[in-house]
This record gives structure tokens, sequence and C-alpha cells, in this order.
């Protein structure tokens, strides 16, 4: 009697979970602004994997950056979180009485963070160090040039299904051998009143050759201009409306072609402390087959930088959402586990397609690049939580991916989760792009019960804010029932 008493009070105990959560469910998807909206939500128990409640778990709906996810644990989980990556300064030629004969040469190794502003501390002024190694080289004049060699990827920077919008600016920065800077420069302006025409105050840091044309206005108090360039562009176009009334803002922009700024600030660096150089700065783009075989047998290694270590870059793509750092990662894979150089995103999402189908849970995933930028990707709820299932519970580097999610008041969650019940108990991603606001990630629940969780929202009628604090009264519920 007592066994069979347990058993019913325990089916009465699910039950009214079940319609806890079923009720809460129906009222974020009925609620009126999402009468036109696409969703899809998931909850699963992290110790069995099954799928608790949701809504349209199938329905696979454009991810935004929910997607890197799906990179960044791929990645971890094939090449492990200590891997680094390296990039060499190096000189070809002959160098004698101080003269180079020959050609000082950046090696990129397909770092994503040289430079970035994310790892100030990590490398320092770099460049500094360089023109210091250069001269305890004993190199005085090049009768050559710096080049940038960017032989690892391919030329072709963006991924397919990028807007035209999009790519001119920082969020839409390109993948190249030689990345640097975050591959992002600052156009400053200054501000007067409403429809007036700001004035450029300049670029930082500057990039030869660069054209700009504004037919900004200012209006307003939001940052709503966007930068026109083509990957490789000379002539830069502005529109749209920044703040009115400003002495200085900023618009971020992307750096249309990285190898050659980074080659270009080490010529003039060089210069700067006396060394002489013959001929402008290049790369290998520009300059395909500089590099012969007997030129090769010369090289001589004058530094080696290395990157932060794969953890720590996973960290900061995931907690800030850097799509920079997500699509350099899956071009990675291509030039790591393929072992293929002028790597190619192709090659690296077929090796996440790969390892995913391998274990089963590549159903409900549409990947067209690792950061989400572009509005082809496309997932659903039940593949996103059932990959985080895999991701906490059965990874070998687990701890790290879940180290690398945005807990509240943090990151991308700086404004959200904040509810002191939600605080210390909830970690995600979130996925943000116009008309879209997603969110994946684990939660405790108050009894202690570990989930993970999948909300995506496409298409609806009111702010994103206001949808992330719909999403938050969700996750409440999700947490008092469980």
């Amino acid at each position: 009697m007592k066994k069979a008493a347990i058993i019913l009070l325990w089916i009465f105990i699910s039950t009214s979970i079940s319609a806890q959560i079923d009720t809460a469910i129906r009222a974020y998807v009925s609620d009126t602004v999402f009468r036109n909206a696409g969703i899809s939500i998931c909850i699963r128990d992290m110790e069995s994997g099954e799928i608790l409640a949701g809504h349209n778990e199938n329905m696979a709906l454009t991810s935004a950056s929910v997607m890197k996810l799906v990179t960044t644990g791929t990645i971890l989980e094939l090449l492990g979180p200590d891997k680094v990556f390296g990039t060499k300064l190096v000189y070809a030629g002959s160098l004698q009485n101080g003269i180079l004969e020959g050609y000082l040469v950046i090696e990129g190794g397909g770092d994503p963070a040289l430079g970035s502003g994310y790892f100030k501390d990590h490398y320092g002024s770099f460049l500094d160090s360089w023109v210091r190694l250069v001269k305890e080289a004993g190199i005085k004049h090049i009768k050559g040039r710096v080049m940038a060699e960017t032989y690892i990827f391919s030329n072709q920077p963006v991924a397919p299904g990028w807007s035209w919008s999009d790519i001119g600016n920082y969020y839409g920065a390109g993948v190249h051998g030689v990345n640097v800077f975050d591959n992002m420069y600052r156009i400053f302006f200054s501000t007067g009143n409403e429809g007036s025409s700001p004035e450029i105050l300049g670029v930082d840091p500057e990039i030869p050759g660069l054209e700009i044309e504004s037919l900004l206005k200012a209006s307003g108090n939001s940052d709503n201009g966007y930068v026109y360039l083509e990957p490789y562009g000379k002539h830069a176009i502005i529109r749209g409306t920044i703040p009115v009334n400003r002495d200085t803002f900023a618009l971020k922009a992307s750096i249309p072609d990285p190898p050659l700024l980074l080659a270009s600030m080490l010529h003039n660096k060089l210069t700067d402390s006396g060394i002489t150089i013959s001929m402008a700065p290049s790369t290998s783009r520009q300059m395909p087959g500089y590099m012969t075989d007997s030129l090769l047998s010369t090289l001589k290694y004058i530094q080696l930088e290395y990157s932060p270590s794969l953890g720590e870059i996973i960290k900061v793509t995931n907690l800030e959402s850097v799509n920079l750092f997500a699509e350099t990662l899956a071009w990675t894979l291509d030039n790591q586990l393929n072992q293929r150089m002028y790597a190619k995103l192709n090659g690296g999402l077929d090796i996440i397609y790969d390892f995913l189908e391998s274990r089963n849970i590549s159903q409900g995933l549409y990947m067209t690049d690792g950061s989400g930028l572009s509005r082809s990707n496309a997932m659903s709820s039940s593949f996103i939580t059932n990959y985080l299932v895999y991701m906490g519970r059965d990874a070998s580097y687990s701890e790290t991916f879940r180290a690398s999610l945005a807990r509240p008041g943090e990151g991308t969650l700086e404004a959200y989760f904040l509810s002191p019940e939600l605080k210390e108990n909830i970690v995600a991603k979130s996925g943000t792009v116009k008309r879209v606001r997603n969110y994946a990630g684990y939660i405790k629940s108050k009894s202690g019960r570990e989930l993970c969780f999948g909300v995506l929202t496409n298409n609806f009628d009111c702010s994103s804010h206001q949808v992330s604090k719909r999403v938050e009264e969700l996750m409440l519920e999700v947490y008092r029932s469980f």
C-alpha cells in the first residue's frame, strides 16, 4: 500500500509541475506581441535528456548568435582548451652588414585575437616588441618590403548570406590569416543639432588609402549609423543617423584589409625607429608567389607571438558574442583537422556536422556560418537543448564550455535575468538580430534539479528588451516549478 501511495503522489506532483509549466509556456506564446511570431521552446532534464516541456520543439528558426555555442563547443571538444595560435615574425633573404635583401614577413597563424581589446594584457605593445627584436636581429635596412603572409586561410573573408549592411561594420568583420585589433577601426565624429551633418574628426587606427564619404545626419540619441565597405575596398560610404550634440562619437567599422594594415603599421614603426625600407608594405594576396623556394630556404625566425588559450578565447566569444572569433574558429577546424592551407568556412562546417552526426545530435540544425550572423542559419529548440545536454553532461571539456556562458549581470546578459532567484542559477547565450531574440543555456531549479533550455523567438511585435523580460518570467516559472 505504501509503495502505491508513493507512486500516486509522484504522479500527482509530476502532473502538477507539468500543468504549471504548460500554463507558463501557453501564456508566453499567446502574448499578443507574439501573434505573428515563430516560437520554439524546449526544456530538458540534464540527467536523462528527457524533454519535460515545450512548444514547437522541432521548429527550426533563425538562430542568431546562439549558433556560437555549436561552433565553440565543437572546436573545444576537437582541439582542447589548451590549443593556442601563433603569429610568426620572420625574415627571408640575405642579411649582411645590417642590410636585408628580401622580406620581413608576418606569417599568420589564424589567431583571431592578436592585439584584441579583450586581451590587452596578454599582447601588450607587441608591435613595439617586434621593432626591438628586428633591431636585435641586426637589421638596419630592408632592401625589400614588409609582407603579411595569409596562406593559412582563403582570401574570401566573409560568409555567404551576410548582409551588405553588416559587412562594413565591426560585427561583420571578415576572417583573415592575419587578424589584428578585432579587425575593427573607429571613425570619430562631432555632432550638432537635429538634422545637421556630423564632422569627421579622425580614424583610429588609420587605414592606408581609405576614403570616407559620409552621408550621416545627427538625429535623436541612438546609434543608427552604418558603414558600407566591401573587403579589401577603399571607398567607405556611411549612411544613417548618430546622436545629436556630441563632442565625440565613435562608429565602429570593420578593417577592410587587416593583413595589409598590420604590415603597414609595422613598416611605419620600423621607419620611425630608424630602420629604412625600400618598398611599400604588401600581402601574399597582393603578391602571390613572392616567396620563392630559394627565399624559403633562407627563413630565419625572429618571434613567435602566442595567443591566449582556446578556452580563454571561447570564453570571450560566448560571453561577449564576438562574431570574428566564432568565424575564425570555424575556419580553423578546416585548417587544423583537414590539414588544409587556404582553409575555407565550408570545410569547418562539414567537420562540425560530422562531429554532431557521430553523436546523433545534428537533427534540426542548419549552419551557413560559425557565428550566426547570416539569417539563413537556423536551429530548433529541440536541437540546441539536445546539444546542451551533450556538452554539459558527456563532453570531455564540459566545465570549460559551461564556464564560457554568461551569467546574469555580465556580457550579453548584463541587464537580464537579474532577479534574486535566477541570478545564481542560470547561465545562457543570447542571440539577437533584427526581429530575433533567442536564449539557450542551463538552469538549476529551486529543488536543485539541473535543466537546460532553448527559447527561440522570431518576428515579434515589440522590442528585443521586452522579449527578454518575458523570457525571464518564463525562466522564473521553470526555476520555481521543477
